[in-house]
């Protein structure tokens, strides 16, 4: 079985070569559509074959490098191995399920005690086709999500609420003669930030035989795939959150658009680009000399996969390509030489909708964590149906808490 460092060292090869591949298909687009010459649908039919190499490639990379936890849901399956008979036993119950035109309840179904064990009395697709002794692993889909999390801090908490203080004003000073009046200066204003608890929950049921006689832990199952939705509803959350009964997002602050590099409380200074759609590599050169050189270090352009797709093809004037990859494990693959990260939740380039951001996300955000999740087993309420409930649920909040470390890019409104 090849290793996943091995694994990781094919996948940056494959985006050398795609790399390569695109810029060279790009070039001869550029310059047939600059000598309005013939052929061009062609290349921009082979540019997009590229670019979904090329994005495959990146994926599979991010997903190699990804935390235990998402490595998780990438693999959460389960194989079970059969004895012949149990095999048996479901193929001529499936069949008589299937005949029968595959009925919710199968007790009419003449099935004998193994053939209704094998089937199961649940054949649907939220539970009930794990009981099948041959179906192999549960493949488990990957979902988009936004790494917001990893990149920003977390406080535990044991309230319902954070209070903090945005430090972001300071006090007045000036030079003054050795025997001259000293005048009262101006005194720095702390202002209260609070950052409410919010809560995400799932109620659902499984039924009672399922829960006993499947051949894999079903309630675990249950449990990690709620986990793994609290997982991406927080994650969404976290970028385009509107504060009411969900924490605030990234991006849902108020966009400063004008004097964008001046610092104003509660408010993000934005760069406002001239189109809806399009970016050109001067904008993002403006938009990122609005962000300090004090935060820039630890800063990353944040965008989503297709916005990524369209800045890969831009140059500045020398010809060069302004977004490069990653060569190394780990390591992000940069913009302008500064640290990129796909934020799927992000909106798409469209009238007036922020498509990029740039930011220290670590002073910028704060996530507060106030519980865990939390399982509660209800055996009782639907006794008689012979079903169990499960209430799950999970506290958090976030905000912004460095209106100057993070930056808006804002298409065009028209």
């Amino acid at each position: 079985m090849m290793s996943t460092e091995l694994e990781i060292k094919n996948q940056i090869d494959k985006i050398g070569e795609a790399w390569e591949a695109s810029k060279k298909t790009n070039n001869e687009l550029l310059e047939k559509q600059a000598k309005l010459e013939g052929g061009q649908a062609e290349l921009k039919e082979k540019q997009d074959k590229i670019d979904a190499a090329l994005n495959e490639a990146l994926e599979m990379k991010k997903a190699l490098e990804e935390t235990q936890a998402a490595v998780k849901r990438i693999a959460n399956s389960y194989e079970a191995e059969a004895e012949s008979k149990d095999v048996e036993s479901f193929n001529s119950a499936f069949k008589k399920w299937a005949k029968r035109g595959m009925p919710q309840d199968i007790r009419g179904l003449d099935l004998s005690e193994k053939e209704a064990k094998a089937l199961q009395s649940n054949i649907d697709p939220q539970g009930g086709y794990t009981v099948n002794p041959f179906m192999g692993a549960i493949e488990k889909r990957l979902f988009d999500t936004s790494p917001v999390r990893s990149l920003a801090r977390s406080v535990t908490i044991g309230t319902d609420e954070y209070v903090g203080f945005l430090d972001d004003d300071e006090f007045g000073a000036g030079w003054v003669g050795e025997i001259e009046t000293r005048t009262d200066t101006s005194t720095a204003d702390l202002a209260q930030k609070r950052i409410p608890v919010r809560e995400m929950y799932a109620r659902f049921t499984v039924s009672e035989r399922l829960l006993e006689d499947s051949e894999w832990n079903i309630e675990q199952w249950a449990q990690m795939n709620v986990g793994d939705k609290f997982g991406r509803l927080e994650a969404t959350a976290f970028v385009t959150g509107s504060g009411a009964n969900q924490p605030e997002g990234l991006t849902t602050a108020t966009a400063k658009t004008s004097n964008g590099d001046v610092y104003t409380r509660d408010q993000i200074g934005t760069k406002q680009v001239a189109s809806t759609t399009a970016i050109t590599t001067d904008e993002l050169i403006d938009f990122r000399g609005l962000l300090k050189h004090g935060y820039r270090a630890n800063s990353y352009f944040g965008y989503n996969r297709d916005t990524e797709t369209y800045v890969r093809k831009l140059q500045d004037g020398q010809s060069n390509y302004i977004w490069q990859p990653s060569f190394q494990a780990g390591e992000a693959d940069t913009l302008l030489g500064q640290k990129t990260v796909v934020f799927e939740d992000m909106a798409d380039r469209a009238a007036n909708a922020i498509s990029i951001v740039l930011g220290d996300f670590r002073s910028s955000y704060l996530i507060v964590d106030r519980v865990g999740m939390s399982i509660l087993r209800d055996p009782f309420t639907s006794a008689s149906s012979g079903k169990i409930y499960f209430h799950m649920r999970k506290r958090v909040g976030a905000g912004i808490v460095n209106y100057d470390s993070l930056k808006y890019l804002k298409q065009a409104a028209s």
